[in-house]
């Protein structure tokens, strides 16, 4: 391997990726701002289903290049023992890390948006808006074409510079890191299960929010039936997800206190919630029943929201400050 070598390549698809990926990029904001105006004006609706559609489409294409992306990288990204010269494997960067988080989940929300709008039209403004904010988030706030994976490739390149040194210890310290990086946090099972499943739990429960309040407003047993269902749908691999990061976090923060990290006791409280959730509707016949199941539901999505942005600002472990 040629450090100068593979850092000029690196450098080089992350200029094509921008020069592909920044009008789509820019395109999101505004793609945001039209499904909120189309929300909100009654008399725009009924362009809100094929601007949904369109959003899904873009946000699918760009998630093509992201994939296009991400397989260069792999074919880039070689870690090399220091000791012998030779590849001891390749980094496997998901597409759910860093800077593409919202960007997932708003494509995960934007499918399933399209397959809602033809059987509850009613739902879909409500949904399209939350959709808005994860596309502009993932746009103003992720910018995952224009500024890619900053902590890998901050750290890759530190390494391939550290290999380019030719000093021994600094070579075997960056060699280490990025091979502890390698197995047990990108290229390790648990990261190609973990978040996805967590991601399209999300989604799910989206829907079941906004089909919530909508039951609050009209007082109709079919919307907490819609809401149920698609908490229902989300319920199991929120479960799965979570249980799957219990041994992945044994061995990727040996040595530290993971268990008492904020965003770690958030997610077993929008656990509690989402169980008591649905443990609650199996006595929706009792009078008055709705209401707690309804509070429920709104204050589980609400821990929901707190509990993905305390990665990004509590402390701990699970943190990215």
């Amino acid at each position: 391997m040629n450090p100068a070598l593979v850092q000029a390549e690196i450098a080089q698809l992350i200029q094509t990726l921008g020069a592909i990926g920044t009008p789509l990029q820019a395109l999101l904001p505004a793609a945001a701002v039209l499904l909120v105006a189309l929300a909100a004006v009654p008399a725009w609706r009924p362009l809100l289903g094929p601007a949904v559609a369109a959003s899904a489409f873009m946000l699918l294409l760009g998630e093509i290049v992201l994939a296009w992306f991400h397989w260069r990288l792999y074919d880039l990204a070689v870690v090399v023992s220091p000791d012998t010269g030779r590849i001891v494997g390749r980094v496997a960067v998901p597409l759910w890390v860093e800077s593409e988080k919202l960007y997932v989940w708003a494509l995960a929300l934007a499918l399933m948006a399209v397959l809602i709008r033809r059987h509850r039209q009613e739902l879909l403004p409500g949904v399209a808006v939350i959709l808005a904010v994860l596309m502009a988030g993932a746009a103003i706030w992720g910018k995952p074409f224009t500024e890619p994976l900053p902590s890998f490739l901050g750290q890759y390149l530190g390494y391939l510079q550290a290999m380019a040194s030719g000093d021994p210890a600094r070579m075997f310290g960056a060699y280490q890191g990025m091979e502890g990086a390698r197995q047990f946090y990108y290229n390790t099972i648990y990261m190609w299960v973990h978040p996805p499943a967590l991601f399209f739990a999300y989604a799910t429960f989206a829907i079941s929010f906004i089909a919530t309040l909508i039951m609050v407003r009209e007082r109709h047993s079919a919307f907490e039936t819609t809401a149920y269902r698609w908490a229902r749908l989300g319920y199991l691999p929120l479960t799965a997800g979570m249980l799957l990061g219990f041994p992945w976090a044994i061995i990727a923060w040996q040595g530290e206190s993971w268990w008492w990290s904020g965003k770690v006791n958030m997610s077993i409280m929008m656990w509690v919630l989402y169980t008591a959730l649905l443990h609650a509707r199996l006595y929706l016949r009792r009078r008055g029943m709705w209401r707690w199941v309804a509070t429920i539901s709104i204050i589980a999505f609400l821990v929901l929201m707190l509990t993905y942005l305390a990665t990004y600002i509590v402390p701990g472990a699970h943190s990215y400050l």
